[in-house]
């Protein structure tokens, strides 16, 4: 059994193409993925304002595999 050897996170990443064209992407771990409906009233209103040209979010478990200590 690998029990205690993997982390489950739950992460936002929104990824960012700013107005020079330059990539931003930004991970935070949440309890619970965001409501849709504001996360892209939320980002869409930032993109009419200019903030940035355009954006993608995605709410992912993301698996970790802890490493296992190697007998010496």
């Amino acid at each position: 059994s690998d029990r205690g050897k993997r982390m489950k996170v739950l992460v936002l990443v929104v990824f960012i193409i700013t107005n020079d064209g330059a990539y931003d992407v930004t991970s935070m771990p949440v309890s619970e993925c965001p409501p849709r409906d504001l996360t892209e009233q939320y980002y869409n209103h930032h993109q009419q304002l200019g903030a940035f040209k355009q954006w993608a979010a995605v709410c992912t478990t993301v698996d970790f595999t802890v490493p296992t200590k190697k007998e010496t």
